[in-house]
């Protein structure tokens, strides 16, 4: 299968290349995701943990809250290294998804920092106003992909993203936005399917199945949005640095 070629994109292509990324290296993203938040799930399944009547994550035993946290750190972990696949489709860089894990769980530290920065500066934006939140969102919107593609720290990452989306915030938005609309009707059908297998023929309970189903769409979701973030860094690092798929494949080939 040919590599995905590197060339400045319009919004409407953005959303094309992603679902073509998602498409090729779904199966090693999809894996990694297994790994990293599926099993954390098992274990806090057998844990005692459920929703409750206020769509509420509660859990029975210790056990149970340890595999709750470990899936959220993992989905995190899990969504950058999807990244490493997702930017080899551009370099015709084979799709490792063990050497992409392992890059992952090395810089989970830097990972999580980089999530908690931008996390509470969004939400002070959406405190102060909803406007100053979106910006916020958008400007940090590569900042994964800076991180794992690039090798940066939790905070040159955060520069680096606002560098990057510097003048193109609208095109990034509307892509962004296109996609998700697209990304929640997918994985809504889908959990809706699920569920109603779960709930009206195997007699799962309201609880488990919610829960059950929450976890099918955070495995569907991670794959989409890494291929998401990828494509648009690198739609923005060919427009303004005017990078090549040897450049692309060397970068990746450092972190490994």
């Amino acid at each position: 299968m040919a590599q995905l070629q590197l060339r400045p994109l319009g919004v409407g292509e953005i959303v094309d290349a992603t679902f073509t990324v998602f498409r090729r290296r779904f199966g090693p993203m999809f894996t990694i995701a297994l790994v990293l938040v599926f099993i954390p799930f098992l274990v806090s399944l057998a844990g005692g943990c459920g929703l409750d009547s206020a769509g509420t994550t509660t859990c029975t035993s210790p056990i149970g809250w340890l595999g709750y946290l470990a899936g959220i750190a993992g989905s995190v972990v899990a969504g950058v290294a999807a990244v490493l696949v997702a930017a080899g489709a551009y370099a015709d860089v084979p799709s490792d998804w063990r050497n992409a894990m392992s890059i992952g769980i090395r810089r989970i530290v830097e990972i999580i920092v980089a999530t908690i920065v931008i996390a509470v500066l969004i939400g002070i934006g959406f405190v102060l106003l909803i406007v100053p939140g979106v910006f916020l969102m958008v400007s940090f919107a590569v900042v994964w992909e800076a991180l794992i593609i690039e090798g940066a720290g939790p905070i040159e990452s955060i520069k680096r993203s606002w560098r990057l989306v510097s003048g193109e915030r609208w095109r990034v938005f509307g892509a962004g936005v296109l996609v998700l609309v697209l990304m929640v009707i997918f994985v809504g059908v889908v959990s809706a399917v699920i569920a109603l297998i779960l709930s009206a023929g195997l007699g799962v309970s309201g609880g488990m199945t919610g829960y059950l189903v929450q976890q099918v769409a955070s495995l569907l979701s991670i794959p989409l949005t890494a291929a998401l973030g990828t494509v648009i860094y690198l739609d923005l690092r060919v427009r303004k640095e005017s990078l090549s798929a040897d450049q692309l494949a060397a970068a990746l080939s450092e972190q490994g």
